[in-house]
């Protein structure tokens, strides 16, 4: 079983064309995006909490409570009320949502102290807007001084003001007495100097303490923790850079793991099998070769014949792995496998006869019989005719062939021209022939049997293949299989073939006893098992030259006897 982390990685590997491309597209509409955008201007104002930091000893209480309030403070500067008022003090050309889109707030780590921050198109409204924001913020908090309070401070000024005065005038009065003191000799006129002199040094102590105590009253309502005070006033902080490089980055980013999830999401409900595991799994049978995808959609069937035109391409290794699996399975004799699949186009004709050349290249002598009397395509991989074939073999009397060593070269000619050597040597092909209105009937005939007797026991052949019907699409290869009592192969096409119809066509052989060798996945995809690497490393092109040279070579085909001849 693959682990997770596997499947990951063959996800990746198998889509990694859309999800490059998917990043690709993302970052150039970001990168787009970014370059288009017009200049944004950026300003701020910074706001203090309390006047704690003025206070020469500030309590640790102080302090904690000035932090906390700066937090309410910030939810309070994007409040609704206090937008409005800015945008209506201030004259603002623009709506709430807006302000409220380009003011931001936030309190200054380790400090009391708010930053406001805007940022808009027009250098010189950005800094309007912060300084409004911040004007209204102080206004409408609950720092401001009471009726009561300002009244007191007030009053307390204009004591101050005129103590200060009245101090002033008291000092100039002090020097002009000690002028008269050091100039009087009369002793009564010195005593009643000395005694105003003292008068009036009592009045300018006493000035002095009620001035410091009216200060003292203006410091302690004015200096409080829950008190806003404007430090840094609105100012222009110049354009914001363009970042492109990193949101070209990030839309890379976005759009690679929006195509990552959208593979997840193809590979949820993709239920078809598609590696060795899955198809072990879902059918509990052993898988005989794993056929890599090779060569284009628009190839001609001779084109696909690899294992003769590319013989030493990965793919006809594979093919040759296939051969030593089945022969492996062989119980002794002579080799017989008959071969289908669950529906068509799962690649089990191309499967068939790529299995015969490697065979026949190994030295075997096989014969091939087309046995899908449906939609025969073995005479177009090997380039012969048709006209003649398995159903004209079966329409003769095999009763006519007395001779009890059958053999390929001793045939009449009428029964030998059915019988073709194909451009390989060491394989015969039997083609379908015309194609009958009953096939399944035709191949459960007796004169089937009496000629498949007749090929087994020929000292000229060494291994039969036959190419059948999709099991799902028609009754032959089941009929065909539990007559001639052989076994079966099963090709299924990777990202094809499902789970339910590969197992309905093994239980419908399973249900007539026939002995099924194992699976064949076709057109598994080099990303999938492995194969990307591996197959543009050892994939030679000077072999594509050999096997167009092969291809330029007569390919015609004579009956056996004529070729004996």
């Amino acid at each position: 079983m693959e682990t997770e982390l596997a499947q990951y990685i063959r996800l990746i590997r198998r889509w990694l064309w859309l999800i490059v491309l998917a990043a690709f597209l993302a970052g150039g509409a970001a990168y787009l995006q970014a370059s288009r955008q017009i200049d944004v201007y950026r300003a701020s104002a910074t706001i203090s909490v309390g006047s704690y930091f003025q206070a020469p000893n500030p309590t640790a209480g102080e302090i904690y409570t000035g932090q906390q309030l700066a937090q309410n403070y910030v939810v309070l500067a994007k409040s609704r009320s206090v937008l409005e008022a800015a945008i209506e003090e201030g004259d603002l050309p623009i709506s709430v949502g807006t302000l409220s889109g380009s003011i931001s707030a936030s309190v200054i780590e380790g400090t009391t102290f708010i930053r406001l921050t805007a940022t808009h198109p027009d250098p010189i409204l950005v800094v309007q807007m912060v300084d409004e924001v911040a004007r209204q913020l102080i206004l409408q908090s609950p720092t401001n001084l009471t009726p009561e309070q300002q009244a007191q401070v007030e009053l307390a000024n204009q004591e101050i003001a005129r103590l200060t005065q009245q101090l002033e005038q008291s000092r100039q009065r002090l020097a002009a007495l000690q002028a008269q003191i050091a100039q009087t000799t009369n002793p009564s006129e010195l005593e009643r100097l000395n005694e105003q002199y003292n008068t009036l040094i009592t009045q300018i102590n006493e000035a002095s303490a009620n001035i410091a105590q009216f200060s003292d009253t203006i410091t302690r309502l004015q200096q409080r923790t829950n008190a806003l005070e404007i430090v840094e006033p609105a100012h222009s902080l110049g354009k914001l850079p363009r970042d492109t490089f990193q949101t070209t980055v990030l839309g890379a980013m976005v759009g690679a793991a929006l195509a990552f999830g959208l593979v997840l999401l193809l590979e949820y409900l993709d239920d078809t099998i598609r590696t060795v595991d899955q198809a072990t799994q879902a059918l509990g049978l052993p898988t005989l070769a794993v056929i890599p995808k090779f060569g284009k959609s628009r190839d001609s069937y001779p084109q696909r014949l690899i294992a003769y035109r590319q013989p030493d391409s990965p793919v006809a290794e594979e093919y040759r792995t296939l051969r030593t699996n089945l022969m492996f399975s062989a119980n002794g004799g002579k080799a017989v496998f008959l071969i289908t699949s669950p529906g068509p186009g799962d690649g089990k004709t191309i499967t068939v006869a790529n299995l015969a050349v490697t065979m026949a290249v190994a030295g075997w002598r096989v014969l091939l019989i087309d046995a899908d009397l449906r939609r025969p395509r073995l005479h177009d991989i090997f380039e012969v005719d048709n006209r003649v074939g398995l159903t004209t073999l079966l329409a003769l009397d095999p009763g006519e062939l007395t001779d009890g060593s059958f053999s390929l070269y001793r045939l009449p000619a009428n029964y030998a021209e059915c019988i073709r050597e194909t451009e390989v040597p060491g394989l015969y092909l039997i083609p379908c022939g015309y194609i009958p209105l009953n096939p399944a009937e035709v191949l459960g005939s007796a004169n089937m049997q009496q000629w498949f007797k007749f090929f087994r026991s020929s000292p000229d052949i060494d291994i039969i293949l036959i190419d059948t019907p999709p099991v799902l699409i028609a009754a032959d290869s089941a009929v065909l299989a539990s007559n001639l009592g052989v076994p079966a192969v099963m090709v299924i096409e990777a990202g094809k073939t499902r789970p339910a119809g590969a197992l309905r066509a093994k239980e419908r052989l399973a249900s007539l006893e026939i002995d099924i060798k194992g699976v064949v996945l076709n057109a598994v995809s080099r990303r999938d098992e492995g194969y990307g690497y591996g197959y543009d490393y050892y994939y030679y092109y000077y072999y594509k030259k050999q096997g167009s040279d092969h291809q330029g070579s007569s390919t015609s085909t004579t009956p056996v006897q004529s070729r004996r001849k």
